[in-house]
């Protein structure tokens, strides 16, 4: 067909044929008549696993030369490569001995046979045939490990007794995988322990428990594995896994130590190589409960407090001073709560932590201020007070206390302090001048002196206590609730800067007060207190006058000391001003009163009255009410009467109610109103100052 090929084409041919039989024959294209030129042919002997191939060349006849360089045929194998082939077989100096043999274990071979462009002379080529050869694959001693068995176009490997035959069916090993331990202490071997362990075996154990539960491994001090640890253990290697680390590769004659409790779950795994000369090991294991860190919550004491705690313990935990258990999920406050250890080694605190106590935004006060940066356990508040029109009663330091509280720093009490009016400030008493005729008040010469309207009378009265008016009864006849007006000095003006309206909550006159009509008129008692709805935000021109203090006999003032009253009543012309008033008085003896001309009635005189004026400086009509005042002891302003009546031609002499002895019933009568006022929640706060101002 090749020379064919090449009679019709004329062109060099290259071509592979394969031979698959467990015989044939192989001849060059041509044989016997010759060989065409340019040829380029292979022949691939395959034959099955296990046989290998035997190649007979019976007749050899190629172009002869030097080194086969012209034409040659050569034989290759998994083995070796034949040196080139030509010449006569029959003759010539090429010669030699016939037939050819090749063989080969493996079961392939290739034949390669290759011509040039010429030939002088005819040749025949060549011719051959060739076999599949049995091969004793047992004389490699390396084949199997233990035993091999020959036969015809294979073998087969063989085990000791206690030996099965690994899948790759040359290796001998033991059957030591897929052992899994349940139980919380036990042991476990390399194969065949003390005796040397087997050869070219892969060995897993496994140890698993039920979760909560940690493994101790031990190991015999017997410890005998081939090779060496500072080398990696790269002949025989034990290696054991937990949790998802790693310990080991482990070999040599030390017996590993691992020091830390494992998971509850550990392989072990132990692989050697195809020598069994070392005796192994022995693994000894228990387990303990997985452990929880005794110190858990910060700032929580734990009750009956042990050194160690495992799953499954219960231990309850209680807030220290100052702090509380919070639930972040439940946003629940708890004094104490119970805690377990869970199955991780973990405490059922994720969503559990101790925060301070916190006592919240501290309560006002009312005009007061309050100072602080935190509202946590012992956290600082100061209160403050507006002065100089207000100071602080009690102790003005706060702190936030356990209990989540704030509470005094030197008492440990809740109450809170109260700013307190500061009374009776006043500079009036270097001053000189009367009411008739007298000397005009500045703005804030008086700020406690208020007008009163109750119907068709006017009077004056004086603001005292914290929302509180002193004045007299005699002007609240009407029933009705009077008017008042404050931080002013001229009533004519409505929008005078400072000017308030005080509402009035409640009049409260002296229950001994009798006012009896026609010639006999009874003034005793002629005092009373207006409660305000509101309580005044004081500030300049707009202040309380101090009372004598309680429990005073009211004797004060004595004769002849000088006071101050202030009005906006009749200058003794008939005239009513509208601008505030004042004069100097002194204090009279009381039959100057008495002598008084008082025209066609007669006032009765009690020692619940004091007399004072002189000739051209009284209190006169439109001034009822209004205050008496002298001066105390540390120079604040005092109000020691209250104008009641006098002789119908005002300018000599007046007839006050003595404040003094009546201290007992005025501080009843506050502090009874006051408690109402708070109970009924009047508001309080900061935000109040600017209503007011």
């Amino acid at each position: 067909m090749w020379l064919i090929l090449y009679l019709i084409l004329g062109v060099p041919v290259s071509a592979t044929i394969s031979l698959r039989g467990l015989h044939g024959f192989i001849r060059s294209p041509g044989f016997p008549q010759g060989y065409s030129n340019d040829l380029s042919l292979s022949w691939e002997i395959s034959v099955p696993p296990g046989y290998g191939i035997n190649l007979r060349l019976t007749e050899v006849d190629l172009e002869s030369s030097a080194q086969c360089a012209y034409d040659y045929i050569e034989i290759l194998t998994d083995e070796e490569h034949s040196p080139p082939i030509c010449g006569d077989s029959k003759q010539g100096p090429q010669r030699f001995p016939f037939p050819l043999e090749f063989r080969t274990s493996g079961n392939w071979m290739q034949l390669n046979f290759k011509t040039d462009f010429s030939n002088d002379l005819r040749h025949t080529g060549f011719t051959g045939y060739y076999t599949a050869i049995d091969v004793n694959e047992c004389e490699d001693r390396s084949v199997c490990s233990h035993f091999c068995n020959n036969y015809i176009g294979g073998f087969n490997c063989g085990c000791r007794p206690s030996y099965h035959l690994n899948p790759d069916g040359t290796r001998c090993g033991v059957n030591c995988s897929g052992q899994i331990f349940t139980s919380f202490k036990g042991q476990f071997t390399s194969p065949n322990y003390p005796l040397p362990y087997a050869e070219n075996s892969q060995c897993h154990y496994r140890i698993q428990i039920e979760q909560g539960f940690q493994i101790i491994l031990e190991f015999d001090e017997d410890f005998h594995v081939e090779g060496d640890q500072a080398s990696q253990c790269v002949t025989d290697i034990l290696m054991i896994t937990s949790g998802g680390r790693e310990y080991g590769p482990f070999c040599g004659e030390r017996a590993p130590r691992i020091h830390e409790q494992l998971d509850n779950t550990v392989d072990v795994t132990f692989s050697t190589d195809g020598r069994g000369e070392r005796r192994g090991w022995r693994i000894k294991y228990r387990s303990t409960a997985k452990q929880c860190p005794p110190d858990f919550i910060l700032h929580g004491v734990i009750s009956h407090r042990e050194e160690e705690y495992f799953y499954r313990d219960t231990v309850a935990v209680r807030r220290i001073k100052g702090y509380e258990l919070y639930d972040k999920i439940q946003k629940m406050h708890h004094p104490s709560m119970k805690f377990k250890c869970q199955i991780d080694g973990t405490w059922n605190v994720s969503s559990i932590e101790c925060v301070p106590v916190d006592c919240g935004t501290p309560q006002s006060l009312r005009n007061g201020r309050t100072n602080y940066t935190s509202t946590i356990f012992r956290a600082r508040n100061t209160y403050t007070c507006a002065a100089p029109h207000y100071t602080l009663e009690a102790s003005a330091e706060f702190e936030c206390s356990a209990d989540g509280e704030w509470v005094d720093i030197v008492t440990g009490s809740v109450t809170l302090p109260k700013c307190k009016p500061v009374c009776g400030k006043c500079d009036v008493f270097s001053g000189t001048g009367r009411i008739i005729g007298g000397h005009k008040a500045g703005p804030d010469e008086f700020p406690w002196q208020v007008w009163i309207i109750s119907g068709s009378e006017r009077g004056g009265g004086a603001l005292v206590g914290d929302g509180w008016v002193l004045t007299a009864a005699h002007i609240l006849q009407t029933g009705s609730l009077p008017i008042v007006r404050g931080g002013m000095t001229d009533p004519s003006e409505n929008n005078q800067e400072g000017q308030v309206y005080l509402k009035v909550r409640k009049v409260f006159s002296h229950p001994g007060f009798r006012h009896l009509k026609g010639r006999i008129v009874n003034f005793d008692n002629d005092i009373a207190l207006l409660q305000l709805d509101k309580r005044p935000r004081f500030r300049k021109g707009l202040s309380p006058l101090c009372m004598p203090r309680a429990g005073e006999d009211g004797r004060e003032p004595d004769i002849g000391k000088v006071g101050l009253v202030a009005g906006w009543g009749s200058t003794g012309q008939g005239r009513v001003v509208s601008e505030l008033l004042y004069v100097n008085v002194p204090v009279l003896d009381m039959t100057r009163c008495r002598g008084a001309s008082y025209g066609n009635w007669r006032p009765m005189f009690t020692e619940n009255m004091l007399c004072a004026g002189e000739a051209g400086r009284d209190s006169c009509q439109g001034d009822s009410g209004g205050p008496l005042v002298f001066q105390g002891k540390g120079g604040e302003c005092v109000a020691r009467g209250v104008v009641s009546f006098g002789p119908p031609n005002c300018g000599s002499q007046g007839v006050y109610t003595r404040v003094g002895r009546y201290t007992d019933w005025a501080a009843s009568v506050m502090e009874e109103g006051d408690r109402g006022l708070e109970e009924e929640g009047e508001e309080e706060g900061e935000e109040e100052w600017e209503e007011w101002s």
